[in-house]
Formats: structure tokens, C-alpha cells, sequence
């Protein structure tokens, strides 16, 4: 097991994870499915213009379809981009979710090498049939993980990039009292199960034995739910398109949770509900509405297609997007 300060606060770098709104960037490409490295920094620096935390090689990322090098390559791109605009605190979360905990744990080096100061793992779900109800097996890939990961672990939960796969708030206690392990993003959709694990890794007794936990949903409109019951933030994909509205929200929600002030309370509850209509466009477009929207309403090249076998925009994605408009003309306004 490598040495370990607590990966709870502090990267590679020293970049402290902060409690917030965090962007799963989507990774643009060209039309011959090549990545637009020119296009990813600029979409990097604008997002941290914003004020939003950058999360690289995720489910939006398409990490899965990329080369290792490839891999590699968005993170270097990503860090130089950051320096340059004058965001060298800015820390990055990377995916290093493999096919194994071998793999994991060697992809995790490598994203290190290039640049990255925490890593976010997601179950694998190949396997599933096999080890998809075993707690055992799952809790033992992520132990493996945590036990030999160069980089601070955050927990991701998707049972639907995870062929079905769900972590219950049980095994991810227990994962949460492993050193090198600093959070968990939770897109199941599951408020009870965040703030059960909230109510953990928050307490006395858990703050004594380790630095502050992130817990956070993945989908826009749990947000301010979630944070009224102890979750710290939000990694959203909607911030692809309207990175603002979002850290808005999430300002004014905390204002509002820690204040108790009704004014602000009906702010935050009139974003969350701005928010949550165009979270769920956003789903139902999926990544390739997501790089459609940008390249529709941001500037062309920032999205660009999806690598194959993910679908390509249809008529019906072009609908969604054109649904998004309001949302972003209120986007602009900020």
C-alpha cells in the first residue's frame, strides 16, 4: 500500500478538494472520432472561468472509448490549459475505472504521471452476472484499489454505466473509513443513501479519525435536495452547457441551508427547479445531445460527435437541444 497523508486533503499537488459543483467534462472530438485537443482546453478554461470544478475521463468523457494514450493525453492537455489561464489551484478528478483492479490501480499511475490529483473509480460491470450481487467481490475491488492507488479515490456509483451494479450506503461506509478514500458520487439517484453516508462521514467520531468526505450526487437535480441533508456539492454534466446557472445554485443553496433566510430560499428554490428542467432534457439527450448543445449554443468544435458505438445526433436529439434555449439564454444573463 502506498504511503497515504489522507487523501482527503491533498492531490499531487496539494490541490485541495473543495466542497462544490464539479463539471464530468465531455471530450470533444472531430469528425473522424479524432479528440480535439484544441477544443478540451478551451472548454477546461471556460468551465473554470466559471467557477466550476473539473472532472476528466468520466461517463461524459468517454473514457471507456479511448486509448490509454489517449487518456493520457486529455489530462496533460487539461493541466497545461488550467496553468496557462491562471487556474493552478484548480484540481483534477480523473476517471481510472478499469476492467480489473489491476488495471485500475496501473491506469491511476498513469493519470498521476500526466497531471492528476485525485481519481474516480467507477464498479466494473462486465462482470456482473458474477459478482453483481457478491458485496464481497465489490467491496474487495474497490479495497484493492484504495489499498494500491497513487491517487486519492473517490467512490462512483452507476448502476447504469455498471451493468446494474449498486452500491448500498452499508458497503459504502465501511469504504469510507479506508485512508485513501475521499468520497463517493452517487448516480442512482438515491437521496436517502447520500444522506445516510452523510450522517457518517459527518459526524464527531468520523471527523476525529479523518479529514472531510465528499459526498456527491450525479445528476443536477439532487443538488440542492441532497445539500439540505449534509451532501457537499455536485459533479453535473449539465455544467457542460450551463456551468453559471449552476455554481449559482449551488451558491445561493448553501446561502440559503446555512442562513435560513426566505428570500434566498426561494431563489435557490427557483434555480433548483430551472435546474432540474434542463438536467432532465440533458439526460433524456444524452452525450451526444450534450456535445450538440455545445456546439449549438457555446462555440462549434467544443462538443463534436461521439465515438462509435455511441449514437450520433438524430432529429429528436436536435428537439431536445432546441428545448435547452431558455436555459441558456438565462445562462448568458449571469
Amino acid at each position: 500500500m502506498p504511503a497515504q497523508t489522507n487523501g482527503h486533503t491533498n492531490g499531487t499537488h496539494s490541490r485541495k478538494f473543495e466542497n462544490g459543483v464539479y463539471t464530468p467534462l465531455t471530450t470533444p472530438m472531430t469528425d473522424d472520432e479524432q479528440v480535439d485537443i484544441a477544443s478540451l482546453k478551451k472548454q477546461v478554461v471556460r468551465l473554470a472561468d466559471a467557477g466550476m470544478g473539473i472532472v476528466l475521463l468520466g461517463t461524459n468523457g468517454e473514457a471507456s472509448h479511448l486509448m490509454d494514450h489517449e487518456r493520457s493525453e486529455v489530462i496533460k492537455a487539461s493541466r497545461e490549459a488550467l496553468d496557462s489561464a491562471g487556474h493552478q489551484n484548480v484540481p483534477l478528478l480523473v476517471g481510472t475505472g478499469g476492467g480489473s483492479a489491476k488495471h485500475t490501480i496501473a491506469l491511476a499511475e498513469q493519470a498521476k504521471a500526466a497531471g492528476a490529483d485525485y481519481s474516480i473509480v467507477i464498479c466494473p460491470g462486465y462482470f456482473a452476472f458474477a459478482m453483481g450481487g457478491n458485496k464481497d467481490a465489490v467491496k474487495g475491488f474497490f479495497m484493492e484499489v484504495l489499498d494500491h492507488s497513487v491517487l486519492p479515490v473517490m467512490i462512483y456509483n452507476f448502476p447504469g454505466a455498471a451493468s446494474g451494479i449498486d452500491i448500498d450506503s452499508d458497503t459504502l461506509i465501511e469504504l469510507s473509513e479506508h485512508p485513501n478514500c475521499f468520497g463517493a458520487k452517487l448516480t442512482c439517484g438515491n437521496v436517502g443513501k447520500g444522506s445516510r453516508l452523510a450522517a457518517h462521514t459527518q459526524s464527531k467520531a468520523y471527523l476525529s479519525r479523518h479529514a472531510p468526505f465528499q459526498v456527491l450526487p450525479g445528476f443536477s437535480d439532487i443538488m440542492y435536495p441532497g445539500m439540505v441533508v449534509g451532501m457537499t456539492g455536485c459533479i453535473t454534466g449539465t455544467g457542460n452547457i450551463i456551468p453559471k446557472t449552476m455554481v449559482r445554485l449551488y451558491n445561493i443553496g448553501k446561502k440559503a441551508i446555512d442562513n435560513g433566510d426566505r428570500e434566498v430560499e426561494a431563489e435557490a428554490l427557483d434555480l433548483h427547479r430551472r435546474v432540474a428542467a434542463a438536467d432532465w432534457i440533458v439526460v433524456k439527450a444524452g452525450i451526444s445531445g450534450t456535445k450538440l448543445a455545445l456546439d449549438t449554443f457555446v462555440e462549434q468544435g467544443l462538443g463534436g460527435v461521439p465515438r462509435k458505438p455511441l449514437p450520433r445526433a438524430t432529429e429528436e436529439t436536435v428537439r431536445l437541444v432546441e428545448d435547452l434555449r431558455p436555459f441558456w439564454e438565462f445562462e448568458s444573463t449571469l
